[in-house]
């Protein structure tokens, strides 16, 4: 389904008004990642969420998607509680979690929250944590939460790039 030129992201939420405190975001942080995610991918790319894209009103969630370059795929993160009818009502494929994969002969497992402990031989790409580190956390854990990735998308094939 997702290859390394796969787009990811996590933790947007979208419309959470108290988000930018808890986590420090820059003013006009909604703004700053709609225009990240529009400059890197492309409307017929494949973007893959991990969880949280949107709090609030259905009918903001409902407008953002237009807005949206790509072809979403979620897996659900603790605050995308919408039915599945809403999420493929606005194009939105929902994905299992936990999602498995093999790409360049590594073991992936994407998740919401990171997967502890991790067993071994697999590498664990996930959000949920924002900028705020556990020490349960080890080197094959692939943070995407968007405060610490630049409040952008990444292909895969860059991330994986990065692991040593």
């Amino acid at each position: 389904m997702f290859d390394d030129q796969t787009w990811l992201i996590s933790d947007t939420h979208f419309f959470h008004v108290n988000i930018g405190q808890y986590c420090s975001r820059p003013e006009g942080w909604q703004d700053l990642i709609i225009e990240n995610w529009n400059y890197f991918i492309q409307p017929g790319d494949a973007v893959f969420h991990l969880g949280d894209l949107a709090l609030g009103k259905k009918e903001d969630t409902e407008a953002l998607m237009p807005l949206l370059n790509g072809k979403l795929h979620l897996l659900r993160g603790n605050h995308d509680r919408r039915s599945r009818a809403f999420y493929e009502a606005l194009g939105i494929t929902l994905v299992k979690d936990p999602y498995h994969m093999e790409y360049a002969g590594k073991q992936l497992v994407f998740t919401h929250r990171p997967m502890v402990p991790l067993p071994p031989g697999l590498i664990n790409l996930h959000g949920h944590i924002h900028n705020n580190p556990t020490s349960a956390l080890e080197e094959r854990h692939i943070n995407l939460s968007i405060e610490v990735r630049d409040y952008r998308p990444w292909w895969l094939g860059e991330i994986l790039d990065s692991i040593h």
